[in-house]
Parts: structure tokens; sequence; C-alpha cells
């Protein structure tokens, strides 16, 4: 009996060493990616920058722990060259027709504005994925001759709770000049 206690410590201790250097290596990952990035990202204190289901830098509160892939932040930078409103109008037109063909979607609606960041599309879509009913807001603008898509994936029950936090994070995105 003696042993098998000791044998079931023994394992315990064992595995626990492995998730935590899994984590610190995750979390140096996540640092790499950061530092890498030609912007910083403020987050809200309930906010977290974590490595997503596809090994990608995003950002999801931190109270949804093993779920945060229903509600997450991802920034990506598509394209560096000139384009001026014309071919940003024509990117956003092909992307909204790449998600038409890659996603089922529920409703959808795409609005031409100016923020902060100049010319803007916001493109809103709900879609269900996994018996989950999820709304995206992918925002496209210009900075620099690089474009970027801002995308805010939620499953709906989570996205009105957390809007103000993303409306936070888009608005406070420093570029490094």
């Amino acid at each position: 009996m003696k042993n098998i206690v000791y044998i079931f410590f023994l394992f315990i201790s064992l595995t626990s060493c492995g998730v935590k250097k899994e984590k610190i290596l995750e979390h140096k990952r996540i640092e790499s990616l950061i530092n890498s990035l030609n912007y910083k990202v403020t987050l809200p204190e309930n906010w977290k920058p974590i490595l997503n289901s596809h090994n990608l830098l995003s950002y999801s509160p931190k109270n949804l722990g093993d779920i945060f892939y229903k509600n997450i932040i991802q920034i990506h930078e598509l394209k560096a060259a000139k384009v001026d409103e014309d071919s940003l109008n024509e990117l956003v037109q092909e992307k909204v027709k790449q998600w038409n063909n890659n996603v089922k979607i529920n409703s959808q609606n795409l609005i031409k504005g100016t923020t902060k960041y100049g010319e803007t599309y916001t493109y809103v879509y709900e879609h269900n994925w996994n018996s989950t009913h999820y709304k995206n807001t992918l925002i496209y603008f210009r900075h620099n001759d690089t474009v970027y898509e801002f995308n805010y994936s939620s499953d709906i029950r989570f996205y009105e709770k957390y809007k103000n936090d993303v409306a936070f994070i888009l608005n406070n995105l420093k570029f490094n000049e």
C-alpha cells in the first residue's frame, strides 16, 4: 500500500512538472510573438494574450479559461503594399466573398466608415459552428501601407458583454513608427 501511494505521488509530481514546462514554453512563445509585432496591444485588466488552437497570438477574457475560443480577438496584417481606397474596397469585397464561401452565414452587414485609422470597413456576420451561434466583427483598415484585419469572434451569449472591451482594444492600438 505504501508503495502505491509513493508511486502515485511520484506520478503526480512528474506530470505536473511537464505541465509547468509546457506553460513556460507557451508564455515564451507569446512574448516572442508580442515582441515581433509592429504595434502594441493594450488590454483591459480582465483580458490576456493567448495562443489559439492554431498557435496564433490572440486575446481573450481571463475568466473564460479553456473556452477562450468562445470570445477571442485576433489581429492580422493582410497586405503590405500601396493600397488606395479602391483597392482596399476590392480587398474587403474579396474577404467577404471568402467568408461567404467558407461559412454558412445566417446574417451579414458591411459598413464603410471613417475611424481614427481613416477609411474603415466593418463586416459583421453571424453563423453557427459546432452547435454554437457566433457573431463575428471584422474591421479592415490601413496603416502605413499595411492593411489590418481586426477580428472579434464571439459566442453570441458573450458578444455584448465584451463589446466595450473590444472597442477599448481597437481604439488603443499603438503602431510602431
